[in-house]
């Protein structure tokens, strides 16, 4: 981490000389030489202090904050003498490296190949399924095991547990269960919900609830109904939907016997053969749910299996270890004791790694100290090892994962802009990629390593959404709370205040925000603040916008129902660059004042038509924004004239669309959403040709309200290089002939649009496509395909 943070700083002090203050003469001399010399100090960070050269260099980065906004003439003197001082103490270190005798780390050989071996773990993780979990070992005879406890003859409502230390993969057993085809098909629901030990009874309700409702039910309304209940009236609500069906609910990673009682209560036994199935570490409470059942315990691989798994992790290619690796190899593997997490881990980084007898020695001797503690310390040592050996810019981006919430699945999209807004991902000089790009190929590389779990993949093979294995999450939060400073505050805190450390900068809260209590502290700036708390937030966002502590925030984060406006008082953010609203909130519209936050790069809404949110009128000199996601709404013509910026524009009324020549200004749009309302008539030939002008355009969505169509006209292939299509809604009619999709399509969606089978037949015509999403999208509960005609689109 203290490489990261060295090397921005040391890109922010260069950046620096080109801004507001290049007429500084005496600064701008200071501050390029603290910059030259923490390009020095990264030869020769493995070794030295890291904790103090990373205190001096956030130090160094909050007076370049200070600098860009020189109120008064003092200021100038101030931030020179700032800079002055901690020149002296970043030299003191450098020196240092004579003094004791330290080494550059480039010629020690360490960290080679981590920039080359970015690319090798991208294409591994894109030709292979990783979803399907095809790298598990020795699974089979589990999951038999656990399916013929599942199907017992027994019409009663029963418990099936699995059981064991965490590393097992008890989660990954399960799944593989849930997953079978002949479970899918006893059951007439299956949900999967996700405990943990910061449980609420509530809200797992609610999210079981969501997982049963039919994909025709509106979800806003069963939430708003939801909302209006207590518990009591949530166990009902969910009782009288299970009641009569035969369900399979998983009920994943519980702590306690209370846990079960809380939830137990809400499952009718209703004479159907209805099953659930537990994962636990503790055996106790897989017993006390059904004690007539024994729980199915999870053992460590043998030596056959763990080397098995060790192969496959370690090269995952060939499968097969070089003869002279093999004694060694061993000798690692004997370490993990058949944890199949700590193989994982471990495989993961010897394949980044040179086939070098002396590389793998290394690693076997550095695995050897760590491992001398306990199991339990076996295993963190085992995480550290993996984190040690990520280049510094994957070490911060691992660490920021410990902000987002472990009960929820991690949206890579916006997992990407957090990553970001925190300034974490660099474009190296003369890179053509996005930045969107290089933080998947991060997010890529950390999937290869195996310290993050695919959990979704989307049809074009890339990542939708991702999660931390539980012991990563430990871990990630502890190295967190000391390399970057991450505050974590949950329920259970009586006093937020008496746990704050002064130098913390991030922090993520589930606790009540009224205990939040750091709004008078402003020894330290936060950069970071994610609430995930459901009480009410409005005083809270204007305590925080007013409050000097909160004066450098590039990431705020609101998910609350409580919240339904945000006040004026958020133009006072001005390094602002993320701005999240969590979909249970209930803002209506932004703030003109939005308008001062110069520095903001995304505004990230819920993505929802039953969600729109009035943008006013401003955002045409919002000169850096990017990114601006939800259902876009306004009381008239909304003015966006971002020739040069906007990448992303969630969804607008087509409208707004036709009757704003600016919008086709916006030359580096590649992503766009539109919506025809049942009140307008839409020209679609003049639409198409407005979006045959932007060039950089490459996916784009149509949805259609109410009983409005889509009518698909011969303009639409003028739009040549739409590669990603969706449709939502109806459409008039299906072409005869293909020629009217733009001609480079790869990827349509089709969503409710009442056809007719013989649609199929265009379909296949279109020779690039390969990617072909149904939903609902026929007239008729069943539609026939040939095997040519899959055949003939590529499938």
């Amino acid at each position: 981490m203290a490489e990261a943070a060295v090397s921005f700083v040391a890109e922010r002090l260069f950046d620096l000389l080109k801004e507001e203050v290049v007429f500084l003469k005496n600064v701008q001399e200071q501050v390029e030489g603290v910059g030259n010399e923490l390009v020095r100090i990264k030869c020769f960070l493995k070794d030295a202090d890291m904790k103090q050269v990373e205190e001096q260099a956030l130090e160094r980065k909050s007076f370049i904050k200070c600098a860009l906004f020189p109120k008064k003439l003092y200021w100038l003197h101030k931030v020179g003498k700032e800079i002055e001082s901690i020149q002296n103490r970043i030299f003191e270190i450098s020196n240092s490296r004579e003094r004791y005798g330290i080494m550059s780390y480039q010629g020690l050989g360490i960290g080679e190949g981590s920039s080359t071996t970015r690319e090798k773990m991208r294409e591994l993780r894109r030709s292979s399924p990783l979803v399907a979990n095809k790298d598990v070992v020795g699974v089979k005879k589990h999951v038999n095991a656990v399916v013929s406890i599942l199907l017992r003859e027994d019409r009663r409502l029963r418990v099936a547990s699995i059981v064991g230390m965490g590393g097992l993969g008890k989660t990954t057993l399960a799944k593989e269960v849930y997953n079978e085809a002949h479970i899918r098909d006893q059951f007439d629901f299956q949900a999967w919900i996700y405990v943990s030990q910061d449980y609420k009874p509530t809200k797992i309700i609610k999210e079981l609830i969501l997982q049963l409702a039919n994909p025709e039910e509106d979800k806003v309304k069963i939430v708003e109904t939801m909302d209006k209940l207590s518990e009591a009236g949530l166990e009902e609500m969910l009782h009288r939907r299970l009641e009569g069906k035969r369900y399979l609910i998983v009920l994943d990673d519980i702590w306690t016997k209370e846990a079960w009682d809380l939830l137990a209560r809400s499952f009718p036994d209703n004479d159907k053969s209805s099953r659930l199935l537990l994962t636990s570490r503790i055996k106790e409470v897989a017993l006390h749910a059904d004690a007539r059942t024994i729980p199915y315990e999870l053992k460590v691989l043998n030596e056959e299996e763990s080397w098995e798994l060790f192969l496959k992790k370690s090269f995952p290619e060939e499968r097969e270890c070089p003869e002279d690796l093999v004694d060694v190899g061993k000798e690692i593997l004997e370490k993990c004791d058949g944890l199949p997490l700590a193989i994982t881990v471990i495989g993961g980084l010897l394949a980044g790694k040179k086939k070098q007898r002396s590389e793998w020695e290394r690693v076997k001797r550095n695995l050897s100290s760590h491992l001398a503690g306990s199991q339990t310390y076996g295993v963190s040592a085992i995480l550290a090892l993996s984190y040690h050996d990520l280049p510094p810019d994957l070490k911060s981006c691992f660490l920021y994962l410990g902000l987002l919430r472990k009960d929820r699945d991690i949206s890579v999209q916006q997992l990407k802009h957090l990553w970001i807004a925190h300034g974490l991902i660099h474009q190296n000089l003369g890179e053509p990629p996005r930045l969107e790009d290089i933080a998947e190929d991060y997010l890529d590389e950390l999937i290869g390593r195996n310290m993050v779990q695919v959990i979704l993949v989307r049809a074009d093979g890339r990542v939708r959404s991702c999660r931390l294995h539980d012991l990563l999450r430990d871990f990630c939060i502890m190295k967190a709370k000391d390399e970057i400073f991450l505050q974590v505050h949950d329920q259970n805190a009586d006093n937020i205040s008496t746990v704050l450390s002064d130098q913390s900068r991030h922090h993520v809260l589930y606790c009540p925000l009224e205990r939040y209590n750091y709004l008078g502290n402003s020894k330290t700036y936060i950069r970071s603040l994610l609430s995930f708390d459901s009480s009410p937030a409005e005083l809270f966002l204007d305590r925080i916008c007013t409050s000097s502590s909160f004066k450098l925030l590039k990431v705020l984060y609101i998910e609350s129902p409580g919240l339904n406006v945000i006040s004026d008082s958020i133009g006072k953010l001005r390094c602002l660059k993320y701005l999240g609203i969590g979909w249970k909130t209930r803002i209506k519209m932004l703030p003109p004042s939005i308008i001062r936050l110069k520095n903001l790069e995304t505004i990230d809404m819920p993505m929802s038509r039953y969600y729109s949110v009035v943008i006013p009128n401003v955002l045409g000199k919002s000169e850096n924004l990017r990114r601006l996601l939800g259902y876009i709404n306004s009381p008239s013509q909304l003015k966006i004239d971002l020739p040069n910026n906007l990448q992303i524009l969630g969804s607008i009324a087509v409208k707004h669309w036709m009757h704003n020549e600016n919008l086709t200004r916006m030359t580096n749009l590649q992503k766009v959403g539109l919506l025809i309302q049942d009140d307008h008539d839409v020209d679609m030939d003049r639409l198409c040709d407005s979006l045959a002008e932007l060039k950089n355009l490459q996916s784009l969505c149509l949805e259609v309200e109410g009983r409005s169509q889509i009518s698909l006209v011969a303009g639409l292939s003028k739009v040549s290089h739409i590669v990603k299509l969706k449709l939502k809604g109806r459409l008039a009619s299906m072409p005869a002939q293909p020629c009217v999709f733009p001609p480079n399509l790869c990827q349509l969606t089709l969503v409710n649009s009442m056809l007719h089978p013989d649609s199929i037949q265009v379909l296949e015509k279109l020779t690039n496509l390969s990617v072909l999403k149904l939903v609902q999208a026929f007239n008729y509960r069943r539609t026939a395909m040939t095997v040519q005609q899959y055949q003939r689109m590529g499938f």
